[in-house]
């Protein structure tokens, strides 16, 4: 009796240790993939700017959460859960847009090109299925997103077009999402 009670306690604590890894190994890769949404939002001003385009399109906005609806749907999400999460990550995105245009008001950058329109948006949507991927681990295995997981996750948002107000708007939505 006493050897099974070893064995159960030796799993329970190695299950432990794979989910606080997995967890450890989400946060990260959540952040970078937020990240790097973020970055290409340069080349979406960029393409705007050069096609005299406005920065907001809610059509496509609307397009944008309605994928992102059923992506949430194939891992596992709560398709309305998303819905702030979504609409503020798209927010963020809109400002950073706005920051770069007016900077280029004031001082046109040299040399540089905005990658096609058509190709930053696939890489947008490739990034928005492996976030709400990502999401979806860390509250399966990592029992989703406290405190720490909020630190965590605020000081690995390091894209310099972020605001503080802007990563605790995202943190915040996270916290709101849940499971299928």
């Amino acid at each position: 009796m006493r050897y099974f009670a070893v064995v159960v306690s030796s799993i329970l604590m190695c299950g432990s240790s794979l989910a606080a890894s997995v967890n450890a190994a989400t946060l990260p890769e959540l952040a970078e993939a937020l990240n790097t949404r973020f970055e290409v939002m340069k080349d979406v001003a960029g393409y705007k700017a050069a096609n005299h385009l406005p920065v907001e399109d809610l059509p496509r906005e609307k397009n944008v959460l309605l994928k992102a609806q059923d992506a949430a749907r194939d891992v596992m999400l709560d398709p309305k859960s998303i819905d702030a999460f979504v609409q503020t990550q798209m927010a963020v995105s809109k400002n950073i847009q706005y920051r770069y245009l007016d900077r280029w008001r004031l001082q046109p950058e040299k040399g540089w090109q905005p990658r096609p329109l058509a190709e930053v948006r696939a890489q947008i949507l490739d990034l928005d299925n492996t976030i709400l991927n990502l999401i979806s681990r860390q509250i399966m295995t990592g029992g989703g997103f406290g405190e720490e997981q909020d630190r965590t996750l605020s000081r690995l948002l390091n894209d310099k077009q972020i605001s503080s107000l802007e990563k605790a708007q995202l943190i915040d939505a996270l916290g709101k999402i849940k499971r299928h």
